[in-house]
């Protein structure tokens, strides 16, 4: 029995690795932001008879990460496996027009127009969200000699 540990675990993808990977016998740590849809998550895993337990993090912030991996550890021993899901986009990263349009048209949001901040939350979220689970739970598998990411 392994220690499976999946960041977006409420998501469609990652939900169906979740119960698909419980119901091999592993202990799964469903980690993400929206706690009504974690609960829901494991509950249906929970209902099957398989062992699950969700977690409430937001993977760019590594005292919320580092919480949960204590209480990981706590609950369900080192991690084993870890399945980096979490990811996504926002309104204000991205166009309305796919070519580049000269002179801009103001009405449309375009290539010129994208928003900083919009645009480093998804790259905060798509990279540094995957670089910091990394960090926190591979040292888990360093000790043990083995695991997965």
């Amino acid at each position: 029995m392994k220690t499976v540990v999946i960041t977006g675990a409420a998501g469609i993808l990652c939900s169906g690795f979740a119960k698909t990977l419980a119901a091999d016998g592993n202990k799964v740590a469903l980690v993400g932001i929206k706690e009504d849809e974690l609960i829901e998550l494991q509950r249906e895993i929970a209902g099957e008879g398989y062992i699950s337990n969700y977690y409430v993090a937001d993977v760019t912030d590594e005292e919320s990460m580092k919480r949960v991996h204590d209480k990981i550890l706590e609950d369900f021993g080192g991690c084993d496996i870890l399945i980096n899901g979490a990811g996504g986009n926002h309104p204000s990263a991205t166009t309305e027009e796919e070519y580049i349009n000269l002179p801009p048209d103001d009405t449309k949001k375009d290539f010129f127009s994208l928003d900083k901040k919009g645009f480093s939350f998804v790259f905060d979220l798509n990279l540094w969200g995957t670089v910091l689970p990394c960090q926190i739970f591979a040292k888990d598998m360093a000790e043990k000699g083995e695991g997965c990411i």
